[in-house]
């Protein structure tokens, strides 16, 4: 159904195209601002986000992977996989080639330097652990085997084949990230220890190529006519701008603010950007076409590292306090279209194995609503910190939409279960980031959303040893489970160590999931096709088209 979905919407954008293109109109350039500068396009170690999204938008690997997590071919008519599921054999389309001078012909060779490259054992890529299946990779990796030990051959030209040490069933998906992107021996050795860091040096196979690179200022990405798919792309390339966003010496004598990216969007002068609830809804009366994804997960966090809230007991107190049905209550009669009331730590948009992974899961906690209990919860924890009552604590909350004023039910629950006074202390999102970062509060209300297509990403940030460990949780067990998810190769078995490892965290009284947030992209007036992606900042053109 998602394939059809998308051969349609191409058809229909085609069609249009062809209409307006008959009329005098015809494709416009792509403007998008990067949250980001660029200073490398080597794609097995290029790790920026924005790096990551032009290198998305120049090349193309072996599988693409859609918003929905669906995976489709990329530059391979087609794949087999042996019976044990540990044999990848790929065959590439004929006929493509490199955008170099001599029209160098992509092949299979390409992708086995590429995977060489990534377990170099001198300089080894970020991105090694993703490909830990592959055989002989660790092996490769501390220099106990040489790179052509490594499970990557070329069969021959058009025909690359994986082998590996055991099943892995993240392996297709993990082809499609940015790192997994073929790389050309002959033009790297060319490069002379500059591939990937100028214009000359950076080589594209896939939508479009690198014409300009002004850091600080804009990249210029124009249609690659090389691609072996340029039939289907349709606009004449990108212009990738830098710290538009920023205030400059001329805006600030004059006293004017720097616009922001909704502002460049709406002013005419961008195709697409990311947009708040607000913003959203003026799109909206503008007619403009938003894509919608619920990304976000907001959840209550304590700080451990407080003189209560260490109290296991105490915390659990403060969450068996909270009716979520109340919650929801609110969001009906505000009609905050943007919120609604959630139970998972995971946001809904995240996949594994391709597939949804909170529709393939379930999870389950003690600490549910339970107004006695959370009382006797609340008294037990004082008792054993042999303190009376809770002084002068603080709730952390972003001043955005009606959240705050959501949140005052949350201080209603705890004076009337707990008899604990809550103040509820709003800030913006960057001061509440910043805040959160250095362990600053007491009870914050903190946005969990994803940067990688993975649970891991959100319950990593958990573990004991995470910089971004925020709540100073410490639990030897909750670190064994999260790392076994990532070390097992059993599917059902990562599935069911997701499930214990967000149990966990609901049962320790960790973190407390109370709603989801809807982000929004807004696309310019007179584009579409541009694919957003609810992690990593990743945004494809490759079916993009502005006309105006």
């Amino acid at each position: 159904m998602h394939r059809f979905l998308k051969i349609n919407c191409i058809m229909m954008a085609l069609v249009l195209v062809f209409a307006l293109t008959g009329c005098g109109a015809e494709p416009s350039l792509l403007r998008y601002d990067l949250s980001g500068g660029v200073t490398s396009l080597d794609p097995q170690f290029a790790d920026g986000e924005s790096e990551q999204l032009v290198i998305y938008n120049m090349m193309e690997g072996l599988m693409r992977q859609l918003p929905s997590g669906e995976l489709e071919n990329g530059v391979i008519t087609g794949y087999e996989v042996s019976e044990d599921q540990t044999v990848y054999t790929f065959s590439l389309k004929e006929g493509m080639v490199w955008d170099d001078s001599e029209n160098t012909p992509v092949t299979a060779h390409d992708f086995v330097f590429a995977f060489q490259r990534i377990f170099n054992n001198i300089y080894p890529s970020p991105f090694a652990s993703m490909y830990a299946s592959i055989h002989n990779s660790q092996k490769v990796l501390s220099g106990q085997a040489s790179a052509e030990e490594l499970g990557v051959k070329a069969l021959d030209d058009m025909t690359v084949q994986f082998t590996l040490d055991y099943a892995d069933p993240a392996f297709l998906e993990s082809l499609a990230h940015s790192s997994a992107m073929p790389c050309s021996q002959k033009l790297f050795e060319n490069a002379n220890g500059k591939y990937g860091a100028t214009i000359k040096e950076t080589y594209s196979n896939g939508p479009f190529y690198l014409m300009q690179w002004e850091n600080g200022n804009r990249i210029y990405l124009k249609k690659n006519d090389k691609y072996y798919g340029a039939a289907e792309v349709q606009s004449p390339g990108i212009y990738l701008y830098m710290n538009r966003d920023v205030q400059t010496a001329a805006q600030k004598e004059a006293g004017q603010e720097a616009p922001s990216y909704f502002d460049l969007l709406m002013d005419g002068k961008s195709d697409g950007c990311l947009a708040d609830y607000e913003q959203y809804k003026k799109a909206k009366v503008r007619g403009m076409t938003c894509e919608e994804t619920e990304s976000t997960v907001w959840a209550l966090v304590f700080n451990q590292t407080h003189t209560a809230f260490c109290n296991q007991q105490v915390r659990q107190g403060f969450i068996r306090a909270i009716d979520r049905s109340v919650l929801e209550e609110y969001f009906q009669k505000s009609k905050q279209e943007n919120l609604r009331v959630y139970d998972r730590l995971i946001p809904p948009t995240i996949s594994l194995f391709t597939q949804s992974y909170t529709e393939q899961t379930s999870v389950t906690t003690k600490n549910t609503y339970d107004p006695q209990a959370a009382y006797q919860s609340y008294r037990a924890g004082m008792d054993e910190l042999e303190a009376d009552t809770l002084r002068k604590i603080q709730l952390l909350v972003p001043s955005d939409s009606s959240i705050p004023e959501m949140c005052g039910l949350l201080q209603q629950a705890w004076q009337s279960t707990l008899a604990v006074s809550v103040n509820i202390e709003e800030v913006s999102r960057d001061e509440l980031s910043s805040r959160l970062s250095i362990g600053d509060y007491q009870v914050a209300l903190v946005p969990l959303k994803a940067s990688a297509n993975t649970p891991t990403d959100i319950l990593s940030r958990f573990t004991s040893s995470s910089t971004s460990n925020i709540s100073a949780y410490k639990n030897p067990s909750f670190d064994s489970i999260v790392e076994g998810a990532g070390s097992s190769h059993d599917p059902q078995q990562i599935l069911n160590r997701y499930v214990s490892a967000e149990t966990m965290l609901l049962d320790d009284a960790v973190a407390y999931p109370l709603m989801v947030e809807t982000s929004y992209f807004v696309l310019g007036e007179g584009v579409s096709g541009i694919q957003f992606y609810s992690y990593g900042g990743k945004v494809i053109f490759r079916d993009a088209v502005a006309l105006r």
